[in-house]
């Protein structure tokens, strides 16, 4: 199977999920999520679910073989206002975010809900116009740039917003990587590479490595701490680790510019060796191991 057909069954996994998302009633866990998805229905207003939410919808149909559930839901909405949005939610709103969005909570599930208009890259690039075809362009990381519809007409299909593909070829290649470099919270791209890189145990592709290299040591101790608790409402990574994963992708990054770069375990973190010599053959081993890793991660997708 080629990567367009790798691709092409990609989506519409992703699109079968989907649609089973919007109208599962079968679990406690769902119901919120459906309720939430319908009062935009009702609403008549037109949404997507975008970027975290569809990557661990993919994942979990991947790696687990089932109907994954997300930690959270980003959904952008097209034709409304921000005070049309709180009005609506007003019952549910915590809180407004710091990029123009409103964030809701239904029974412990939190959702970040934002107008299209007010995605920050629009803001900044008046050169894009605000479309749901154009939101992956926007993502700082390749596997957020990915928009699915909620809601469609009678008669029309559900659309998938990938762009030029890049997150199922990140998806494919298991790899995370810049999208869009520019970006408001450079400490917090940093984490949330840091996090996404360890949780999902994809590597880290050269233009990542570099933001990391130049971006990383420049963010403090406190602002890794304090970025990780307000991101995830929790400390998800020791700063310490954090440290030694930047290091790591730093040096390898030096060595060679072009190639991913997978983050070590804790085991061979706690075990880092003194000499140089040692260091440099222990790199090259996880580097290796990333290689292969993603090798047969293709070979799976080919013949799954």
């Amino acid at each position: 199977m080629d990567k367009r057909a790798e691709i092409s069954r990609l989506k519409a996994m992703l699109l079968k999920d989907v649609a089973y998302l919007c109208r599962r009633r079968d679990g406690l866990w769902s119901e919120p999520i459906v309720r939430t998805l319908q009062d935009l229905r009702r609403a008549n207003v037109r949404a997507v679910l975008f970027g975290g939410t569809l990557r661990s919808l993919l994942l979990s149909r991947l790696q687990d073989r089932r109907f994954g559930r997300p930690r959270d839901i980003d959904i952008v909405v097209a034709d409304t206002s921000l005070d049309a949005l709180r009005e609506r939610f007003r019952s549910i709103t915590k809180r407004e975010t710091r990029f123009g969005g409103l964030r809701l909570e239904r029974m412990n599930w939190q959702f970040d809900v934002w107008p299209l208009h007010q995605t920050w890259a629009f803001l900044e690039d008046d050169r894009w116009e605000p479309r749901f075809s154009a939101l992956p362009r926007t993502t700082f990381f390749n596997l957020e740039a990915v928009a699915v519809d909620v809601w469609v007409r009678p008669g029309q299909r559900r659309a998938v917003y990938s762009g030029d593909d890049q997150f199922f070829e990140g998806v494919i290649s298991r790899t995370v990587e810049v999208n869009r470099e520019e970006n408001p919270f450079p400490s917090l791209c940093v984490v949330r590479a840091l996090v996404m890189a360890s949780s999902t145990g994809f590597a880290i592709g050269p233009r990542l490595a570099h933001y990391l290299s130049i971006n990383g040591p420049a963010s403090s101790d406190a602002e890794l701490e304090e970025t990780q608790l307000k991101h995830y409402g929790q400390i998800r990574c020791d700063v310490g680790t954090m440290r030694k994963w930047l290091e790591h992708v730093s040096s390898l990054y030096a060595e060679n510019n072009d190639s991913p770069i997978s983050l070590p375990t804790c085991g061979q973190l706690s075990l880092w060796p003194e000499s140089e010599a040692d260091r440099a053959r222990l790199n090259l081993h996880v580097l290796t191991d990333a290689r292969e890793g993603a090798d047969r991660c293709v070979d799976s997708l080919k013949h799954g």
